[in-house]
């Protein structure tokens, strides 16, 4: 499909996120000493219907925006808590749990995550395909932002991409998606993955081919100027940050996207101040688990994490900095805050430090003309990273991460959230979730 056929498109004239009037401050505001939990929520906020995708305007249709089968709702338990909630957008939803014959919903007859950890290779690989489903919104974000710069669709790379979650994504829009990772398991995976989903989307646009390869190898694989888009989903924290981007940047084509995106890895409870706080607790008694899941032991590594993508430079010498954007969603304009690993020390705090700690401490990259961007869920930008959840749903979490010992000793821990979701909320049977995300979009000079 040609760039015409996009721009004749009834939404071809997309605007970018930094079309918005709101670019400059948060869109979402706090009162001073308020917390997420204390926010009255605007329950149309909640499950919110995004507009059509860019994938829309490519292929003539709004397919995936609208309609989740049992299937992929039981990949991700939260998503399927969230479908069940009653604030759930209805759409295919009666049809889809509507009692079969047998008396059980469909959903409870699929296979579930859990179901099938022993294919999937390792822990990373379990939190990233359990993690929260990515929205519409954050594709739309980053195709709309790629489409205004480049509007090229032949070439993408997806950089430590592991079992090529986010590659099917990609091939909704390009021609081409070279996968690579630095481990063979990972890229033994993604090829299983991605060509069962070949064989099952024969008319998607993407083709993929794989290769092991660090993302701060990049130009091992490409000439210089040829690839459309870079991304880099969960895993920046573990890279050498000036070596990938600029490694990156001499592959990109003039006006090619790099797209960085990582989450937070527990969610937070909005506009129920009890159940957020027994959940705090539960994560507390949790301990560290989940971090350790999401970016390792290594100090280097949780240090960059806990700066969400501060860490990541953009060199004026190779991207527009005009044109580029960090971004927040959720993070209530404290992403250091929402990001920060238990227990990692910050340049700004007081312990005293040897000159090879503070000369090995990872600060903030941001320039003084970089732009920065906040969004929440009432945001067009920012939607889809908030729904409801069951109480089940963090037993699921923690499940999928850690020991059925563990769950067994957070057992009365998950036990008063149960009994303060039936007492507090409205419904009585579930409560508002959002995760915390970080997000950069950089420009090819």
């Amino acid at each position: 499909m040609s760039s015409t056929d996009l721009n004749d498109s009834p939404d071809g004239k997309f605007t970018s996120p930094q079309d918005s009037p709101k670019q400059i401050s948060a869109p979402f505001e706090m009162d001073a000493g308020k917390r997420p939990s204390d926010v009255k929520l605007d329950t149309s906020m909640v499950n919110g219907k995004s507009g059509s995708s860019i994938d829309a305007v490519v292929n003539g249709n709004g397919h995936h925006s609208s309609t989740i089968s049992p299937e992929d709702a039981s990949n991700d338990p939260m998503l399927a808590s969230a479908l069940m909630s009653p604030l759930a957008d209805p759409l295919n939803v009666e049809a889809m749990f509507a009692p079969s014959k047998g008396g059980k919903p469909p959903l409870q007859r699929a296979p579930t995550i859990l179901q099938r950890a022993h294919q999937v290779g390792n822990d990373w690989e379990l939190y990233k395909r359990a993690g929260p489903r990515f929205p519409t919104s954050l594709e739309q974000l980053i195709m709309k932002h790629h489409q205004k710069h480049s509007n090229s669709w032949q070439l993408a790379h997806d950089m430590g991409a592991g079992s090529g979650v986010y590659a099917t994504n990609l091939a909704r829009y390009f021609r081409h998606i070279h996968v690579t990772d630095p481990s063979e398991s990972g890229i033994a995976t993604s090829r299983k993955t991605l060509s069962l989903w070949n064989a099952q989307n024969p008319k998607k646009r993407g083709r993929f081919t794989f290769a092991v390869g660090k993302p701060e190898d990049a130009t091992d694989a490409f000439a210089e100027n040829s690839v459309d888009m870079a991304v880099l989903i969960d895993c920046a924290h573990f890279t050498d940050a000036e070596a990938t981007v600029r490694a990156t940047a001499q592959t990109l084509s003039r006006g090619g996207t790099l797209a960085i995106i990582t989450h937070r890895p527990v969610s937070q409870v909005v506009g129920n101040t009890q159940v957020a706080e027994a959940v705090e607790k539960l994560f507390d008694a949790w301990g560290p688990r989940p971090w350790e899941v999401a970016c390792g032991t290594e100090t280097k590594s949780q240090q960059q994490f806990s700066l969400g993508l501060d860490f990541v430079p953009l060199p004026e010498d190779v991207f527009s900095i005009e044109k580029s954007r960090r971004i927040t969603i959720n993070a209530h304009g404290k992403p250091r805050e929402f990001f920060h690993v238990p227990g990692v020390q910050e340049d700004s705090d007081s312990a005293p430090m040897s000159p090879d700690e503070m000369f090995d401490m990872t600060t903030s990259r941001i320039g003084d003309t970089e732009k920065q961007v906040h969004y929440g869920e009432e945001d067009e930008q920012g939607r889809g990273w908030r729904y409801e959840v069951g109480w089940e749903s963090f037993r699921t979490r923690i499940a999928v991460m850690d020991s059925p010992q563990k769950i067994r000793e957070l057992e009365p821990q998950l036990k008063e959230i149960e009994r303060l979701i039936m007492k507090t909320s409205p419904n009585g049977v579930a409560v508002v979730i959002e995760w915390a995300v970080a997000v950069v979009l950089a420009t090819k000079k």
